[in-house]
């Protein structure tokens, strides 16, 4: 039986959603810049009923498309913009490289900058 053979009959494999956002979740916190995640805004997860909100991360998966919506709080003094690309790549290289599923999209929800008490813009 060939490896190719031996691959197709082993069976079905099923990853649980809270492992895709667990994937993401660390992936985004390991960017530097990123101070934390912020809760899902409540009526973001009535919108998309089908949607698994899990710390800061709602994912859906319809139609074999997979999309991330990550809310963070950032630190203060970085670049915004840069920071939220580094997340898109960083979440897309993770998924992939842990699980093999494209993802379609990763849309960064800036929710705000956190300022220690001492420090100013």
């Amino acid at each position: 039986m060939s490896e190719q053979e031996i691959r197709d009959s082993a069976g079905r494999i099923e990853i649980a959603p809270e492992v895709l956002t667990t994937i993401a979740q660390y992936a985004t916190l390991d960017v530097d810049g990123v101070d934390s995640l912020a809760p899902v805004p409540a009526d973001m997860s009535r919108l998309f009923r089908r949607a698994i909100r899990h710390d800061g991360i709602l994912l859906n998966y319809t139609d074999g498309r997979l999309t991330f919506d990550i809310y963070v709080l950032m630190k203060p003094h970085v670049n915004v913009l840069d920071t939220s690309q580094v997340i898109q790549e960083s979440v897309v290289e993770a998924i992939d490289k842990m699980v093999g599923l494209p993802v379609e999209s990763v849309n960064v929800h800036v929710e705000d900058v956190v300022y220690s008490t001492d420090e100013t813009a």
